[in-house]
């Protein structure tokens, strides 16, 4: 920990010196904004306006003390206006600014009257709002966030977490569901990205984020729900943006996207196209020990990776406006991906310290995947009350062309000596189906009331035919033992109604979803020559109740309370029981008895003056699914020292969680974001008849150091920390982990432009090191990878910018397709 500090000390002295020494021009205009009592108001809302009409001239957030200041300021007449929480917006008396600074007399603020309703009209929002089921970031409240992009607003984000990959995080948990005004985008990790990253900040209102989703949302997943609500206009015309990036560290990279939109009276088309061409480098280390009568065997394993891959994705679609309170849309979305992952391996195989052999493997696994998802819908306002209503229509194809290739070749310790060698390889073609109708009615009630309601119906069918050959006397013979095909079918029905109503201080909602379920599994292979069969079908109903309370103490202080079921399914990739070989002794594969997991997650959150928002988790998972490694059988060659990595049904886990997420202005030109993490977690099961307990303390420290230096440029610094923990994923226990980013970004071509350069890693501490240990087998992990990078990135919006962005509407596949795995 002390090296962290230090390394922000460092950064951020450096930063700041650097910042210092810039020469300021123009008049300032500074003040400070007191309450009753001369008392500071910290964090307050400052406009500088027009004295003549009252226009916005520039924006700006009071610190600690309630100072603030605004630059550069043309001559001209002005006044100052002042909203906090809880308190009646307040003005400055009009003064004049004739090229010289002016220091504003105190501004002081008294709290609101409950009878002057229009201070809720006239003042500026929080940055950051407790709510009953979700937290609410007003993107607009944020004078940082002008110019930027909806990726940037969403890092700043209190409890998210934005990886090097673009993969987002909500309380350090993945696979979080992203939303368009309340709509699934149904993308990949990759398109979300993109899209994010294209998207300008201004087109966002409010960013929602829903850790406990209600009954209203699919029971699959526990990681939440990220909705961002853009902002509703009625501005005609078109608008677009091109986005270039390149980065370059051991290997390069290179991604672009166009996304083009119009809006007329009667119809809004959209239309976004993205390309990258990645190539990475990843460094594996496999060092395994075997206790067994004949002594210790160990198995030091080395592996280099260099994957490559080359996305393509496009989609367009349209929204047609019926009447005023009527639309039909239509979208289609089409995805590929071509992957390789050459791989080269060497494993000293020593038997009581002494080497006896050594193998050579050489893997090559391409893989071709498609997808096209397409999507009608209507939305309908049924009366001037507000009942609305939604229809989904979806269908989605995936499929994957897998291909690997296995040569193995084993010499003497000498390295000299060809003892053996084994040629195999396999296709793996796999097609996923997935059909659903999704219906959504809101139906609004007396006394500040809501009640929802809706069904969903949803079936699945997964088809994969793995076949393997061996190399016999240079001619491919079918390994009937591997082969396998491998079908399954499922069908969700669900239905759900929620409630929700504001009593006075206290707003509740409650909820209900039912969900049954009936799956059909068929896996057909060869054994001995005779055809084997084995089904696995079943059905089962289960009921997902919901709740959330807020309940406000006082204008400073709110207290939240949230409680939510979820299952998490297996994904359909999961279920086949494929087998993949990172050489003869190692091997990744599927399992068709995976069961869904189940969790009841409760929270309770404290919200200080909207400002540092403090919440406790528990969580209490049955069947958790994650990938242990066990000791295996080669069907082939009926070897009992292979390893195998694949996922299965942990008894039950408990976690205990602490975020503290703090948005803090320091000075003008410094703002600071931290999060921090704590959590307890502890992991009951059986791997290979023999009875795992694990548990351990884990922190996460994430800390984002934000600077202006001019109007168009900016710098920033994060840090990033990860401690030593067991690992949900394999129960590893793994070391820490730390990483720094620096980066510039300056505005262009009118702010229009905006071109960023940024080194990530830049100390390359960013790597992965863990160990498992059971039944006499020790397993130690280092896997390292292309971390470091200089990324040099140019974004450029056009058109009018006022047009309100597509509503990205693909509804009815959400929980579906984030079981299906993109081969990215």
């Amino acid at each position: 920990m002390k090296s962290i500090f230090k390394a922000f000390t460092l950064t951020a002295g450096i930063v700041g010196a650097a910042l210092t020494s810039q020469a300021q021009n123009g008049t300032k205009v500074a003040g400070k904004i007191v309450r009753t009592g001369d008392q500071p108001v910290e964090f307050a809302t400052v406009t500088l306006l027009k004295a003549g009409d009252s226009s916005l001239v520039k924006g700006a957030i009071a610190d600690i003390s309630g100072k603030y200041e605004f630059e550069q300021i043309k001559q001209g007449k002005y006044l100052i206006a002042a909203a906090a929480v809880g308190m009646s917006k307040a003005y400055s008396k009009p003064f004049e600014v004739n090229g010289s600074s002016v220091n504003v007399p105190a501004i002081t603020m008294e709290g609101a009257s409950k009878n002057l309703k229009a201070v809720d009209v006239t003042a500026r929002k929080p940055f950051v709002e407790q709510k009953a089921d979700k937290m609410v970031v007003n993107v607009e409240s944020s004078i940082s966030a002008a110019g930027g992009t909806a990726m940037e607003v969403l890092e700043k984000s209190p409890t998210i977490n934005v990886d090097k990959d673009g993969n987002i995080s909500m309380k350090g948990k993945g696979g979080v569901v992203i939303m368009i005004d309340g709509k699934p985008t149904n993308m990949s990790n990759q398109e979300i990205t993109e899209l994010l990253k294209s998207m300008p900040s201004s087109n966002v209102e409010q960013i929602e984020l829903i850790a406990n989703p209600s009954a209203k949302y699919d029971a699959a997943g526990n990681a939440g729900i990220i909705n961002l609500k853009l902002k509703k206009n009625k501005n005609y015309g078109t608008n677009g943006s091109v986005n270039l990036a390149a980065a370059y560290g051991i290997r390069g990279r290179a991604s672009g996207g166009l996304n083009l939109n119009h809006r007329n009276e009667k119809m809004n088309i959209f239309g976004s196209y993205n390309y990258s061409n990645r190539d990475n480098y990843q460094e594996l280390g496999v060092y395994r020990t075997l206790n067994g009568e004949g002594g210790s065997r160990v198995f030091d394993q080395q592996n280099l990776m260099i994957p490559n891959s080359e996305y393509h994705g496009g989609k367009i679609g349209m929204d047609y406006f019926v009447s005023k309170n009527h639309t039909l849309g239509v979208m289609v979305d089409l995805t590929s991906n071509n992957r390789k992952i050459p791989s080269d391996a060497t494993t000293k195989i020593s038997t009581a310290g002494i080497i006896d052999s050594i193998l050579h493997t050489n893997t090559n696994n391409p893989s071709k995947w498609k997808r096209g998802a397409y999507n009608l819908n209507y939305r309908g306002i049924l009366d001037s009350t507000g009942k609305e209503l939604n229809i989904d229509l979806d269908y989605a194809r995936n499929t994957n062309q897998q291909h690997s290739s296995i040569i193995a070749l084993t010499k003497d310790a000498a390295d000299m000596k060809r003892l053996s060698s084994d040629t195999s390889r396999n296709i793996q073609p796999s097609t996923i189906e997935i059909k659903t109708a999704k219906i959504d009615y809101v139906h609004p009630l007396k006394g500040q009331a809501k009640l929802e309601a809706g069904v969903k119906l949803s079936f699945v069918t997964t088809d994969n035919d793995a076949r393997f050959d061996s190399l016999r006397n240079d001619s491919w013979i079918k390994d009937e033992r591997r082969s396998n095909h491998f079908i399954y079918k499922e069908n969700v029905n669900a239905a759900y109604i929620n409630f929700n109503k504001q009593f006075k201080k206290l707003n509740v909602q409650v909820g209900l979803r039912g969900e049954q379920t009936t799956i059909s599994g068929n896996s057909q292979s060869t054994r001995n020559n005779e055809e084997k069969i084995v089904k696995n079908d079943s059905s089962y109903f289960n009921l997902f109740p919901s709740a959330a309370l807020t309940y406000e103490l006082n204008k400073d202080n709110t207290l939240g309370f949230t409680y939510s079921r979820r299952i998490q399914r297996p994904d359909y990739e999961e279920l086949n029981p494929f087998e993949f070989y990172l050489d003869r002794y190692t091997m990744q594969s599927g399992n068709p008895g995976l069961k869904p997991q189940y969790s009841n997650n409760f929270e309770i959150s404290h919200t200080f003056k909207q400002f540092l928002i403090t919440s406790l988790g528990y969580s209490h998972t049955t069947n958790m699914m994650t990938r242990i490694l066990e000791a295996a059988v080669d069907q082939a060659t009926g070897d009992t020292t292979v390893t195998r990595y694949r996922y299965q049904n942990v008894a039950k886990a408990n976690n205990f969680t602490l975020n503290i997420s703090m948005p803090m202005p320091i000075t003008k030109w410094w703002s600071s974001f931290t999060t921090l993490s704590a959590s307890y977690n502890m992991f009951e099961t059986v791997v290979d008849k023999n009875d795992v307990k694990l548990s351990s303390m884990a922190f996460y420290g994430r800390t984002q150091q934000s600077f202006t230096i001019t109007k168009d440029l900016s710098a920033e610094a994060v840090f990033e920390y990860v401690s030593p923990q067991v690992t949900q994923e394999g129960l590893f226990k793994m070391k820490s982990m730390f990483s720094c980013d620096l980066g510039v970004q300056q505005k262009v071509l009118k702010g229009k432009g905006l071109v960023k350069l940024g080194v990530s890693d830049i100390f390359r501490t960013n790597y992965f090191r863990a160990d498992f240990e059971n039944a006499g087998r020790t397993i130690a992990l280092f896997n390292s990878w292309d971390s470091r990078q200089v990324r040099l990135s140019f974004n450029y919006r056009f058109g009018n910018t006022n047009v309100k962005a597509a509503r990205n509407r693909q509804t009815g596949l959400e929980a579906e397709q984030n079981r299906v795995k993109s081969a990215q």
